[in-house]
């Protein structure tokens, strides 16, 4: 099993948050490869990060999804 613990800090890119390629996703959120060769894509938290147009890559995050849900589910 891959490590869960792929954070690091990048001072002024993004949120500050990268992940790379084959890792566990450290939050959810919309992530670009550092490369910016594609369009950023929703990853969810806890999910393995794709990879890239030219294989692996280092992901940074563009924006974060946090907090409550908007809307919550129906009652069963």
């Amino acid at each position: 099993m891959k490590k869960i613990n792929t954070l690091r800090s990048i001072s002024g890119r993004g949120l500050g948050l990268m992940a790379k390629t084959g890792f566990h996703c450290p939050a959810n959120g919309f992530w670009r490869p550092e490369d910016r060769s594609m369009d950023p894509v929703f990853v969810f938290e806890g999910s393995i990060m794709p990879a890239g147009r030219g294989g692996s890559t280092v992901w940074l995050l563009e924006d974060a999804v946090v907090g409550p849900p908007t809307h919550l589910l129906p009652a069963r």
